[in-house]
């Protein structure tokens, strides 16, 4: 596009005013790439139609039509910093008169926020973390589109020094995103772990704002510092019991994780029948869901899931206390 407005510009200079259709057919380019070229010269005021033959245009000093062109956006740049830093200052004098409200007047120690605003709170909330955030992802892989939209705001935070650990559900092991995304993380100094239950989606900055899971598709912000303490010895309890993220192919080598998932299935079977239900719960497919209590049903030797039931209420009272350990 810039090399056609060239031409097509260097082509004005040699010809002076000319029709359109002269100028463009003088450049030997696609009909489509002069078109855009010409219009965008038009629209920098680079060439101009003549006042008294609209269909011959010219060319305009280069430097009036900068001029012309650069002065309205630079104007508009610098009204729009003019106004960030008012609204700046007016919100640091605000939230100064909030702070001296004490906590007894202060309404935002536990808020909801609706799901079009979490986004810009995440981002600005990971801008003043300083020391540590925490993260609780379960649900299994995760959406490629929400992983990029992560990693500048995570990657930024541990290149100043912020401290990073993340627990993610077993099955995330085998989701090729979730896994380089991973290895991203903990080459910039992150700590990543799997657990085959997770409880509800968790992140907490500083151990000083929380945000966890609302009703609908929202979030509550939570500064309550009693409240924040309880969900960071929730994390550290569920991080102890976690193992370090590894790669697919080492994952399906140690085996262990397939065995913490049929563990995991085995105890949800005594307390649900779905295996949609049990399949959200572990953050798989419900077809590997159904594989793997195939594979249990065959290594208890199962006549019908109602059997596979019976079985297993029987190794929970302790018969093979093994299966569900």
């Amino acid at each position: 596009m810039t090399l056609a407005m060239q031409r097509l510009y260097v082509e004005a200079l040699r010809q002076g005013a000319r029709t359109r259709e002269e100028l463009t057919g003088a450049v030997d380019l696609p009909p489509s790439v002069t078109a855009q070229a010409f219009e965008r010269l038009l629209a920098l005021g680079v060439l101009e139609p003549r006042n008294d033959r609209s269909d011959v245009y010219d060319q305009r000093l280069l430097n009036v039509a900068e001029a012309r062109a650069v002065a309205p956006l630079r104007k508009a740049l610098h009204d729009v910093e003019r106004r960030m830093d008012t609204v700046t200052e007016e919100f640091g004098a605000l939230r100064e008169a909030h702070e001296a409200a004490g906590e007894e007047h202060r309404p935002d120690r536990m808020f909801e926020v609706d799901a079009r605003d979490i986004n810009p709170m995440l981002e600005e909330t990971a801008k003043e973390c300083r020391t540590e955030v925490l993260t609780a992802q379960p649900g299994g892989p995760r959406p490629v589109d929400v992983l990029s939209q992560a990693q500048d705001r995570d990657i930024a935070m541990l290149e100043r020094g912020v401290a990073m650990r993340t627990i993610y559900q077993h099955s995330a092991r085998f989701s090729p995103a979730t896994e380089a995304y991973a290895a991203r993380l903990g080459e910039a100094g992150a700590e990543v772990r799997t657990l085959d239950i997770l409880f509800p989606r968790l992140i907490v900055f500083d151990r000083r704002v929380a945000f966890i899971p609302a009703s609908g598709a929202g979030a509550l912000c939570i500064r309550h510092a009693g409240v924040v303490s309880f969900l960071v010895s929730v994390f550290e309890m569920a991080w102890q019991a976690a193992s370090p993220f590894a790669s697919a192919y080492e994952s399906r080598r140690e085996g262990f994780v397939v065995s913490d998932v049929q563990q995991a299935i085995s105890r949800l079977l005594l307390v649900e029948e779905k295996d949609a239900a049990i399949a959200r719960r572990l953050g798989i497919s419900e077809r590997s869901c159904r594989q793997h209590v195939s594979k249990l049903m065959a290594q208890l030797g199962a006549r019908n899931r109602t059997h596979l039931g019976f079985l297993l209420a029987r190794e929970s009272n302790g018969e093979n206390p093994d299966l569900l350990t």
